[in-house]
């Protein structure tokens, strides 16, 4: 099979969305041979035969990890790397200094390049904001663009403002993959993970109360009933290469949503599938949430008996604010996935399944 000169650049490439990605490159989407050579640059020590991706074999791409050689050779970036901060400004200030460190050396080293991809989220819609505050109602549209005063709530605004530069009268072009929730799985360390942060829970919850125990979901009945459509790092890397590989028709600085699927649902369908995946019998929320230990605080209630179970790992970085999630995320936040048809990309994965393939990663790492 002939083979293209693409070369793809992954930053970020252990991380929850950026994990997925990689693995599809090396799964070769969307044809074996449209990337013969993957480079993933990590922030934390990673082997490869501890990245659950694909194996070495004749057809998959040849992969390098944290070492960007033949950097001349790049043709596609995708800069999926993010540092958390609890102070905006800092961590708005830092994310585009990594960013323009990037594109820096990409416009003087890469005369390749073509096309750069970003992901951001549904902040950019306004959903951290107050309920009064929020300019927008569901479903969001790409069309929906935060006023000046309030895009500096995050760092979306200054990563396009910046590409815009950065792109000018330079032959590569960009575009903002735009996921709600993240339904993803990282390879090492514990990161800023809803779907971890359940499977711990969840699996801790099993090894205590036993199998066919009843779970009520940690939030509100809001939050349970709002609507939504998550994303898994799948459809997110998929929908990356297929903007980057088609700049005609993506590129420019587009914004465009992606989740699994465009029928949105709710947790009152998610969570009883999710709990039935490890033996569990999830239930609506008892009390609107009140009352109960939060899945972070039941991890560290029970964390001697699970240790001397065998039992490791009982926390997930931010478990704390990913606690609150059923609590504040009660309003219908989904996504319209017009402009992605519009553009040809046409695939849906059944957002169960991606949940139970997170699960199954996950159980297998511990």
């Amino acid at each position: 099979m002939s083979q293209s000169a693409n070369h793809a650049l992954v930053f970020g490439a252990s991380g929850v969305a950026g994990w997925g990605l990689v693995n599809e490159l090396l799964k070769n989407y969307p044809k074996e041979g449209t990337f013969p050579k993957v480079t993933a640059v990590v922030n934390r020590p990673l082997k490869v035969e501890d990245a659950y991706w694909p194996p070495p074999s004749p057809s998959r791409p040849d992969l390098q990890l944290e070492k960007v050689k033949d950097i001349e050779s790049v043709t596609h970036a995708y800069y999926f790397a993010y540092k958390q901060d609890n102070d905006q400004a800092t961590e708005v200030a830092a994310n585009l200094s990594m960013l323009s460190r990037v594109t820096g050396a990409l416009n003087t080293l890469a005369p390749n390049l073509k096309f750069l991809v970003f992901p951001s989220g549904t902040k950019g819609y306004g959903i951290q904001l107050p309920p009064s505050q929020r300019p927008f109602t569901a479903p969001f549209a790409e069309t929906m663009r935060l006023p000046p005063s309030l895009s500096t709530e995050n760092w979306y605004a200054s990563f396009q403002a910046h590409l815009t530069t950065a792109s000018a009268d330079h032959s590569w072009t960009w575009c903002e993959v735009h996921p709600d929730a993240i339904i993803g799985f990282v390879p090492n360390g514990r990161t800023f993970n809803l779907a971890a942060h359940w499977a711990t829970y969840l699996s801790a919850y099993l090894l205590i109360e036993g199998k066919g125990a009843q779970v009520p979901y940690p939030g509100t009945t809001k939050g349970y009933e709002s609507r939504f459509n998550d994303a898994s790092s799948s459809i997110i890397g998929r929908l990356a290469i297929y903007t980057s590989l088609h700049p005609e028709k993506c590129g420019g600085g587009q914004l465009f949503n992606i989740a699994d699927r465009e029928r949105p649902s709710n947790t009152a369908e998610r969570w009883p599938m999710i709990c039935d995946y490890f033996g569990l019998v999830g239930v609506p929320p008892l009390h609107e949430g009140k009352g109960a230990l939060l899945p972070g605080e039941y991890l560290q209630a029970h964390k001697e008996e699970l240790e001397e179970r065998g039992f490791n790992g009982v926390s997930v970085w931010k478990g704390d604010f990913l606690d609150t999630y059923g609590f504040y995320c009660d309003f219908d936040r989904q996504l319209s996935l017009a402009r992605i048809r519009e553009v040809g990309f046409l695939e849906e994965r059944d957002p169960h399944e991606s949940w139970v393939e997170r699960s199954r990663l996950l159980g297998e790492r511990a």
